[in-house]
């Protein structure tokens, strides 16, 4: 049997998709040698407000920011699950489907200190390596934050985390920043794909004029 084909998880609200989540995951899967970048739009995230776009806008920005890229795909699965969208719930999915892969989950190195908040946190760890994308001034933290994690993870756990550390670019956009950027009529062109500017102006998504509903 051949080596598992390894897959690249991440996971997000994705309101909207931006740049800086295209490039991150470009370099994390190159970094960790991953054939397939799965994007998944979360439909209720436990651990954020509700998003600003439907389920539906999003789903529509992610194939088109993806489009005419290989290394990408989208997964719908936690959209077409009722309910809070939970890491492990989809993981198990995932390895039903693809039995023979090696998932990876990215995060960023921001959302370590709370992953023993994740729903049954402990299973996640040992079901699906972590991707940490650790980027200044992250890199200086880490120690404090795995030190930390080691009164809720065993051993061997921060061990599998710590070896999951990948160095990414620092790209300084969050969609947080657009949709107030749109909101107040300023310019978002170099912070997402051309399509997805396009898709969010013709719909007059996040406060902005646009001719759509």
């Amino acid at each position: 049997m051949g080596e598992a084909k390894r897959i690249l998880l991440f996971g997000g609200t994705f309101d909207p998709v931006h740049n800086g989540h295209l490039i991150v995951a470009r370099t994390a899967a190159q970094r960790r040698g991953s054939a397939r970048v799965m994007l998944i739009p979360s439909a209720v995230p436990p651990h954020k407000t509700a998003a600003g776009a439907s389920a539906a806008h999003r789903l529509a920005m992610l194939e088109l920011a993806i489009e005419g890229h290989g290394l990408f795909e989208v997964c719908e699965l936690e959209l077409q699950r009722s309910g809070v969208s939970y890491t492990l719930e989809t993981v198990e999915q995932l390895r039903r489907r693809h039995p023979d892969a090696e998932f990876h989950w990215l995060i960023g190195a921001d959302m370590l200190p709370d992953l023993h908040k994740w729903y049954r946190a402990q299973e996640v760890v040992k079901l699906v390596r972590f991707v940490v994308a650790a980027r200044l001034p992250w890199q200086d933290q880490l120690g404090p934050i795995f030190q930390a994690l080691g009164d809720r993870f065993p051993p061997e756990a921060i061990e599998r985390l710590r070896a999951g550390v990948t160095d990414t670019p620092l790209v300084d956009i969050s969609s947080t920043d657009i949709r107030r950027r749109i909101a107040a009529g300023e310019p978002i062109d170099q912070l997402v794909p051309p399509a997805v500017a396009c898709y969010i102006a013709a719909h007059g998504l996040y406060g902005g004029a646009g001719g759509g509903p």
